[in-house]
């Protein structure tokens, strides 16, 4: 049985570690994860117990005592999780509910499946580029006239420089 050990003193070494744990069963390898960079503890490590028993036991155990000022975690491990475990390839969902991005449906992805309806890329319907002058485009609107930003009587004005 793996268990996940957190919230561990920065001082404690994986030797350390291993003898904690080997009062309450069988230790097959102990390990604190330390920084690439510095060799510093990330103060989290593994333990790989011998058999379900003993680590059981040691969570029992363990879990909450006071070691050097810090209130040590033991839980059990969660599997590892592996780069090519993606659902399998089947396209079933990612992790956390989400869908995978090209499943072809899905309500609001912008990747989904399909022309549009309408025919063209335009949004209109099977024409050519007199459906793009017949769409209401507010900037071709020549009815109205056009604001500029000074004025606006609401706005303070900028100081022109």
């Amino acid at each position: 049985m793996k268990l996940f050990v957190a919230k561990l003193p920065q001082n404690v070494t994986s030797e350390r570690l291993k003898a904690m744990f080997e009062s309450h069963g069988s230790v097959i390898d102990a390990k604190v994860i330390t920084d690439r960079d510095t060799g510093m503890s990330k103060c989290y490590g593994f333990v790989d117990m011998a058999t379900d028993e003993g680590g059981r036991a040691a969570i029992e155990m363990i879990n909450g005592i006071e070691m050097d000022g810090k209130e040590v975690l033991v839980k059990e491990s969660d599997p590892a999780p592996r780069s090519n475990d993606r659902g399998g390839g089947r396209g079933g969902p990612r992790p956390g509910g989400r869908p995978p991005f090209n499943s072809g449906g899905g309500g609001g992805d912008r990747r989904s499946g399909g022309p549009r309806p309408g025919g063209d890329r335009w949004g209109g319907g099977g024409g050519g580029s007199d459906d793009r002058n017949r769409s209401s485009n507010r900037y071709q609107d020549d009815d109205r006239p056009k604001r500029r930003y000074d004025d606006d009587d609401d706005k303070p004005r900028r100081k022109r420089i």
